[in-house]
């Protein structure tokens, strides 16, 4: 038991007690306490006679943030993506459209140059607009901070580019046409946004850098990526990765930068450049959006905008500009609706994608790099990611490669009514011959306008081979059905999601659906696992809370480096100095109470994440353990060289393999071989 040491705080008016406000230091004493409980949790998790077999399954499953990364950019008559060479990352090369290819750097060798053994990632790849240069974001041990370079592609030869970037969240750069340079987001040293351009041949001309008030791009927004026009007069920043706002526009034939949407605007606008007049973009002044065209000369005045697509049923995602037709992607009851356009927004088709589909890669990743093909990812619950070749002029679908194909496993979707009326979906997956009811596993997110897309199944086959039951919830504050199902969820409407959570698993057990049930949330996802747990502790057996916020009052207090995702959390939940009552009402660590049976908890924490550190997890652990008068493991588990999240596979299996082997232990499941793979 941690001892307690009680520190009196206040915050934006609240006052409180912090008895574990010690773990939050990095000292001696805390590194020795944290390391014996990780020794525990691991000890507890993987001397289960269920680990060796969930691991077994998963590691024979393919990665679906993989099958994203690999889907190839054509550009210049080359394909160039994300593979593997071994066991290492890879930038990939063809000179067909099918072709194998070849390596054009290995992360292996990025990791050699900097001779501290730390893995190295991959994350975006964009080619110049000859096809010549690639530039590459890689960051070295799970670490948050990483680096753009630039590799060419006849030699493999690296260039002399190292930029600062924050690794992942959308942060792409943009080349300029004649391949001479690229732009590329930063930061000013009191926080304010900036884009950069980053000369890489020797005729380049130089660009100083352009810096921007708060006023014209907001302190919440993580970022900017750059999107230039076809001729390269302009230079767009959008805000990403949660609201993307074409906020800022520069001239590059003068140098002059300006605001590119009215001083009132407060909605999302992005989209793809037509020409170098004219920006077409999904604006959300509606609350599934609508197409407008946008005059790049008068921006700023709304009446100058001209529709082009109305709004409809569909929630709009993303725009793309494809040889001379308008491809957009949306989303249709929680699933991948693509359809093609022409420029004045007739309707030519919508593209044959199976029920229920989800793409990543074009429903939350909304600005990408221009591609002279539209390739992309898509899943189903039971088919792994399919990578298509849309065809603009036939609305048709071509398989580039098939994903693996579970067999003999239901989906069904239902809707659950919340405290306040409103009908929340969750989709309900199980092997076609289960009898229920039986234990069920929960899943949602529930925040920063993200929606919660269809998944394969494959990470959670294990647990669904056992017998369980698994269930993915839409709750409010993701965006599945549009702007208002944001807003609805964030800042003071925040428990709305909360008690979409619990009428989803009230459901479950009223339909008969659930016999037990447990909960696995990451990221935001972890603050609704943790909520879930001092919330509702009669509704849940088990709860694994994945990177997860859990003191939203002090979320980032004392971390390096973390002023940017400080502001992001600001949008989803509030400012602490203004929102503390909101805040503490909801807060898991602050709402810990004495003598209260809580359920089994497991911390999934990565050592290097600065979003969601790991003094968030020492504290709940410290704070549960003393409170519960219940006999169930408070466990925490933290990982090395892992940031928010991993995207070495290996590393991923198991730190997979351990949830479902917490949660199945816990449920009383027993695991079973995995079906072979369908012919």
């Amino acid at each position: 038991m941690a001892p307690r040491r009680p520190v009196s705080k206040t915050i934006g008016g609240v006052t409180f007690e912090d008895p574990y406000d010690w773990l939050r230091a990095e000292t001696d004493e805390v590194r020795q306490w944290q390391e014996r409980q990780v020794a525990a949790a691991v000890q507890a998790i993987r001397e289960s006679p269920n680990f060796d077999a969930v691991l077994e399954s998963l590691r024979a499953t393919p990665s679906s943030v993989e099958g994203v990364l690999s889907v190839r950019i054509a550009v210049a008559g080359r394909w160039f993506w994300l593979g593997r060479n071994g066991s290492a990352q890879a930038l990939m090369v063809a000179e067909e459209r099918d072709g194998a290819g070849r390596v054009l750097l290995n992360a292996a060798e990025m990791t050699a140059r900097r001779g501290d053994d730390r893995p190295t990632t991959f994350i975006y790849v964009i080619p110049s607009p000859d096809g010549k240069l690639v530039a590459f974001s890689h960051a070295a041990g799970g670490e948050p901070f990483g680096q753009y370079g630039v590799v060419d592609v006849d030699t493999g030869r690296l260039l002399d580019v190292a930029v600062p970037t924050m690794q992942g969240n959308m942060l792409r750069v943009d080349w300029l046409p004649d391949s001479t340079g690229f732009f590329v987001h930063g930061r000013t040293q009191e926080g304010k946004h900036a884009l950069r351009f980053v000369p890489v041949t020797p005729d380049a001309v130089d660009r100083p850098e352009a810096v921007f008030e708060f006023s014209d791009v907001s302190p919440t927004a993580l970022g900017l990526t750059p999107q230039v026009s076809p001729e390269g007069r302009y230079v767009l920043g959008v805000t990403v990765p949660h609201e993307y706002v074409a906020s800022v526009i520069g001239d590059l034939t003068t140098g002059q930068w300006r605001r590119f949407t009215p001083a009132d605007f407060t909605e999302e606008l992005h989209g793809a450049w037509l020409d170098d007049d004219t920006y077409l973009a999904i604006v959300t002044d509606t609350p599934r959006g609508r197409v407008v065209a946008i005059p790049a000369a008068t921006s700023v005045d709304r009446e100058t905008w001209r529709e082009i697509i109305p709004a409809g049923e569909r929630v709009l995602r993303s725009l793309d500009i494809v040889d001379g037709r308008i491809v957009l992607s949306a989303l249709k009851d929680v699933s991948l609706d693509v359809s093609v356009h022409e420029l004045d927004g007739t309707f030519v088709g919508t593209a044959p994608l199976p029920r229920a589909s989800a793409s990543f890669g074009l429903v939350l990743d909304r600005v990408r790099p221009r591609s002279d093909e539209f390739i992309f990812a898509a899943n189903t619950f039971t088919s792994a990611d399919t990578r298509y070749r849309l065809d603009v002029g036939k609305v048709g679908l071509t398989v580039l490669e098939d994903g693996r194909q579970l067999e003999d496993i239901e989906v069904t979707q239902y809707f659950a009514t919340s405290a306040d009326g409103t009908q929340v979906p969750y989709f309900v997956m199980a092997k076609s011959d289960v009898e229920t009811p039986r234990p069920t596993l929960v899943n949602a997110y529930g925040g920063f306008n993200i929606p919660w897309l269809p998944v394969f199944l494959g990470d959670t086959l294990p647990f669904i081979e056992a017998g369980g039951i698994y269930v993915r919830a839409n709750l409010r504050g993701g965006s599945e059905y549009g702007r208002d199902w944001y807003e609805s969820g964030r800042r003071q409407h925040k428990q709305n999601v909360f008690d979409d959570l619990r009428a989803v698993a009230e459901d479950l057990t009223k339909r008969g659906i659930a016999s037990s049930l447990a909960f696995h949330g990451a990221s935001n996802g972890g603050l609704l696992a943790g909520v879930a747990a001092v919330q509702q502790p009669e509704l849940w057996r088990a709860i694994v809370a994945q990177v997860p916020v859990l003191d939203v009052l002090e979320p980032l207090s004392g971390v390096e480096g973390a002023d940017a995702i400080l502001a992001v959390y600001a949008k989803d939940y509030g400012d602490p100095n203004e929102d503390a009552k909101v805040l503490a009402s909801y807060s898991p660590y602050h709402n810990v109470q004495p003598g209260v049976s809580y359920p089994a908890v497991l911390q999934v924490i990565g050592e290097h994440d600065i979003g969601c550190p790991p003094f968030q997890g020492r504290k709940f652990t410290a704070a549960l353990r003393h409170a519960t008068a219940s006999d169930n493991p408070v466990l925490l588990r933290i990982w090395q060289d892992v940031g928010h999240g991993s995207l070495d596979p290996a590393i991923g299996a198991e730190m997979r393999a351990e949830i479902l082997t917490f949660l199945m232990d816990q449920l009383g499941l027993t695991a079973c071989p995995t079906s072979p793979p369908a012919s």
